[in-house]
């Protein structure tokens, strides 16, 4: 079982996508940093205020810096690659989850209170 998984991942890490998502992870993080900092920054600021409430001293101020630090960075095309990609490949991840899981549960079913493999009786 464990070989599969290896040769699984091999194989997806040997991907075009996953190539790809991983040189724009790099590019990303060594070209924007300045623009991820002031994102994560300006993320934190607000969500610690947002704790106290809509009517917190300040709130609409932050709200405002969160949301233009995330636009700055987001409406960059790397990144918009990078989500995209990363999308793509949680989507053939989950798919390939679906089809172990739907081949795993069509072995078994339930005989009184136990699970017994199907043409076992």
């Amino acid at each position: 079982m464990f070989d599969l998984i290896d040769k699984y991942t091999a194989e997806l890490f040997d991907t075009i996508e996953f190539k790809r998502l991983l040189e724009l992870r790099d590019y990303i993080n060594k070209n924007y940093s300045s623009l991820i900092i002031g994102f994560k920054t300006a993320e934190a600021k607000y969500e610690e205020m947002k704790q106290y409430g809509a009517y917190a001293s300040g709130i609409d101020e932050l709200r405002k810096s969160f949301i233009e630090a995330k636009k700055k960075l987001y409406s960059k095309p790397e990144v918009i690659e990078y989500f995209d990609l990363e999308r793509k490949i949680q989507a053939l991840l989950t798919a390939d989850l679906n089809e172990i899981k739907e081949a795993v549960s069509n072995k078994f079913t339930k005989s009184g209170s136990f699970f017994s493999c199907k043409g076992e009786k």
